[in-house]
């Protein structure tokens, strides 16, 4: 399974587009600005052209050429906000979308049945990450129009990634009923649009995690292991549709996601097959994965390859391909933009794991430091860290960084359990037999799986 992180998403990380590709552009921007295409929507369609090309600088040329022939037009802001969450300005981002916020709101408010109004405000309170109001914006557009498949998609988006992104902090009991809700609003988006190939690549993410044993408890137990394959199963259909929907040409991120869910759902239903003790169906499952993480960072290697890498290093570590394991995330650093710098401090933290598998303990120590000087928050670098003071003997020390990474780790995954099974392997090494016991209870009522 990927790695459990407090940081960002991948699929919000921002992408850089080359110097060649910028005068290129330019240049068109110049030849095609002929009167006949001199309108607030030509320049707009030049702008999200252009912003999933990559070409951000441009992309804001087209959009504010748009704003200045149509400076009241919601969608065109949203572009512009888009385009500079891409560039990593973050700041100026909010500030555009608080604008387009307020102009979305002041067109529903004069025209309460503008589907398409209300549709702008859900996708703005969405990025503000003000998730039950954009989900009650979406359904005015779907009150407004219930054929409106792009809403019914959306809406089944944010019903899935609030959710999941806030059972990370403190997990909820309803989370499985949500991610329910949100692939029946998906559902009805393909009902309405078959073809609809985003909807298709959502859909595989929610089964994804419907069959995961940490989201979906009932999966814990043996007798139900095989419900959790028949979901992965689902899920694969899924994004196999969504490949297979998805034009490369006009969407290289959207496709580039479906391959990238894809390989987390095959990494998904290889750690139930290893459950299972069917190792060598794990094996094929796993080596699936590392290809459809090729596939996702061919396609996009700036953006959604960037966490395909670390998908791909982790899977080449359970494969005990520890070298490649260690090359791959070596890439993934390298190819990490300069102000991802607490991104390549997860990055690091993974990689300090495999060092540790293969008996690098010094080195492990050092790179696993490097992590923490970045982002002293990291669970997995404090987790790891007491892994490898554990491995040197330095038993005290491990105690304390496991501490800190039970105290930091999130409430949804097994991190936490991990962390209060391997604190008891150091009491137990270090003489402290009462407190080990204590700490392998804990371990075991939170979910530890030898």
């Amino acid at each position: 399974m990927k790695q459990e992180s407090m940081g960002m998403s991948m699929k919000e990380m921002m992408v850089w587009s080359s110097f060649a590709t910028i005068l290129a552009v330019i240049s068109m921007l110049c030849l095609a600005s002929g009167a006949q295409e001199n309108t607030p929507d030509s320049w707009y369609q030049k702008g999200l052209k252009l912003m999933e090309d990559e070409a951000y600088e441009d992309a804001l040329i087209a959009f504010n050429k748009a704003i200045e022939l149509d400076p009241e037009n919601a969608s065109i802001w949203l572009g512009k906000g888009d385009t500079l969450v891409r560039m990593g300005d973050y700041n100026e981002s909010q500030k555009i979308y608080e604008k387009s916020l307020e102009m979305a709101d002041k067109t529903t408010r004069a025209n309460p049945q503008d589907a398409k109004g209300w549709f702008v405000q859900g996708e703005l309170l969405q990025k503000q990450s003000k998730y039950d109001e954009a989900i009650k914006a979406f359904d005015k557009a779907i009150e407004a129009d219930p054929k409106y498949a792009e809403a019914w998609y959306r809406k089944g988006a944010v019903l899935y990634f609030g959710a999941y992104f806030e059972a990370w902090v403190q997990p909820k009991q309803d989370i499985v009923k949500t991610f329910e809700e949100s692939l029946e609003a998906l559902n009805k988006a393909i009902e309405l649009n078959p073809e609809y190939g985003v909807a298709w690549s959502e859909k595989g993410y929610v089964l994804s995690s419907l069959a995961d044993p940490n989201i979906d408890h009932v999966l814990s137990s043996p007798a139900n292991l095989n419900a959790g394959l028949e979901r992965y199963n689902e899920s694969l259909e899924a994004f196999d549709r969504a490949i297979e929907l998805i034009p490369a040409e006009e969407s290289k991120n959207s496709l580039a996601l479906a391959w990238d869910g894809k390989a987390l759902a095959l990494v998904g239903m290889g750690n139930m097959l290893k459950d299972m003790n069917r190792q060598e169906e794990a094996s094929e499952r796993y080596d699936e994965a590392a290809n459809a993480c090729d596939k996702a960072i061919e396609l996009d290697p700036n953006f959604t390859g960037l966490e395909a890498r670390l998908t791909k290093a982790g899977i080449l570590s359970e494969l005990g391909r520890y070298n490649e394991s260690l090359a791959t995330y070596d890439e993934a650093i390298k190819s990490m933009p300069a102000d991802y710098a607490i991104f390549n401090a997860s990055i690091m933290a993974d990689k300090g794991g495999v060092l540790i598998k293969i008996g690098e303990y010094k080195e492990a120590l050092t790179t696993i430091d490097a992590a923490l000087q970045i982002d002293p928050t990291n669970p997995i670098a404090w987790e790891n860290k007491g892994d490898a003071l554990n491995g040197t003997g330095r038993y005290d020390e491990a105690i304390n960084a496991y501490d800190r990474a039970i105290e930091l780790s999130p409430e949804l995954g097994t991190l936490k359990a991990d962390s209060w099974q391997s604190k008891g392997d150091a009491l137990l090494a270090s003489g402290r037999q009462t407190e080990a016991a204590a700490a392998f209870s804990t371990a075991k009522e939170l979910g530890y799986k030898e």
